[in-house]
């Protein structure tokens, strides 16, 4: 019994030391530092997060995140669809047509194919009097209008009367004459006007030939040559004509910035009449093109440039890229090969089937 009181305090002893030393290692916690910290998960939360990361882990392995070879995939994938876009012809439409119907429309059909295209320079001019062909008529002496026989706008012959005046020094009439063969273009007298003789009354001009006067800008003007041959563009119902530049200007102008080249026009049926604006074209040289098509051929579908080529029984509407140009070809860039046969002639008619076509594919 001695023995077991002793054991007692000693055991008591042995309890505090390890109690103490467990506080030295871990000191109590203060209520801030409980508060801070997250709340403990029950046995629930902690079963539902277990299954969440399941499910997460589940939706990983069936769909892996985008890596480098995915994108590599790709981008192979969308290169293939280019090269095929790419391959693919530039087809606007396509009309099947049977032979009575291709027989009707009188389809006039050509090979696309080299040509020489004449390379042009748009010009803008103005038409004025040939000051060469132009006379005015003054009296010899002073006097008084007696007479005037000839209106503005009235055709003379060289040495037909105009008007007659009776002169201030012998009191005789004379006669006032046209020098040239024309149009009286300035009328400056009247019956009882005392004319004298430093002063026309008349002017004549022979309006058979005419001045064209272009305007250049100076980085085209060392393209014009004096004897090229222009092309004048006047009205859409007066057929166009052609003249000779025969003079170019050695200084500009201060105002527009361009300088001058002129033409000489024949106008032996008076439509170009002075004041009027004209446009005109210049050939400066001829260039080889590998692949031309007839004006005729183009035409616009669904805001698209096209030409209408055979394919066997069909005709497709191929978009193309077009370049020079002049009167007899247009230039493809793009769109058609060297051979190709096309419709040269009518292709409007086709135009006008294909726009059926589309019609009634939209209803």
């Amino acid at each position: 019994m001695n023995k077991q009181l002793l054991l007692i305090p000693i055991l008591v002893g042995i309890a505090l030391f390890a109690g103490g030393g467990i506080l030295a290692v871990k000191p109590p916690q203060t209520s801030l530092e409980i508060a801070e910290r997250e709340p403990s998960s029950s046995p629930k939360d902690k079963e539902k997060d277990e299954e969440g990361d399941k499910g997460v882990t589940a939706k990983a392995l069936k769909e892996p995140s985008s890596g480098p070879k995915d994108k590599d995939a790709r981008e192979v994938g969308e290169k293939n669809i280019k090269e095929k876009d790419l391959k693919e012809p530039n087809e606007v439409g396509r009309i099947d047509l049977n032979e009575k119907k291709v027989e009707n429309a009188h389809l006039d059909i050509a090979v696309a194919g080299p040509a020489k295209i004449k390379a042009t320079l748009q010009l803008y001019g103005k038409i004025t009097l040939n000051e060469d062909t132009v006379a005015n008529v003054s009296p010899r002496y002073p006097g008084v209008v007696k007479a005037v026989y000839k209106r503005l706008g009235d055709r003379v012959k060289k040495g037909e009367p105009l008007a007659v005046i009776e002169s201030n020094d012998s009191l005789r009439d004379y006669q006032v004459i046209s020098e040239i063969s024309g149009t009286i273009i300035k009328k400056e007298v009247t019956v009882g006007e005392v004319v004298r003789d430093d002063r026309p009354i008349f002017t004549v001009a022979d309006l058979s030939t005419v001045w064209v006067d272009f305007s250049v800008f100076p980085q085209d003007f060392m393209r014009l040559k004096e004897g090229q041959v222009v092309q004048i563009n006047y009205a859409d119902n007066i057929i166009a004509t052609t003249g000779k530049i025969t003079y170019m200007a050695p200084f500009g102008s201060e105002n527009t910035q361009s300088m001058l080249a002129r033409a000489v026009v024949q106008n032996p049926d008076g439509l170009l009449r002075p004041g009027l604006f004209v446009t005109a074209e210049l050939q400066i040289e001829e260039i080889d093109v590998p692949v031309a098509v007839r004006p005729a051929a183009i035409q616009s579908v669904n805001e698209k440039t096209v030409v209408f080529v055979v394919e066997g029984a069909a005709f497709e509407a191929r978009e193309v890229e077009l370049g020079t140009r002049d009167g007899s070809y247009v230039e493809v860039m793009s769109g058609l090969a060297a051979g190709d046969r096309y419709v040269a002639g009518n292709s409007f008619l086709l135009k006008a089937e294909l726009g059926k076509g589309q019609v009634q594919d939209s209803d």
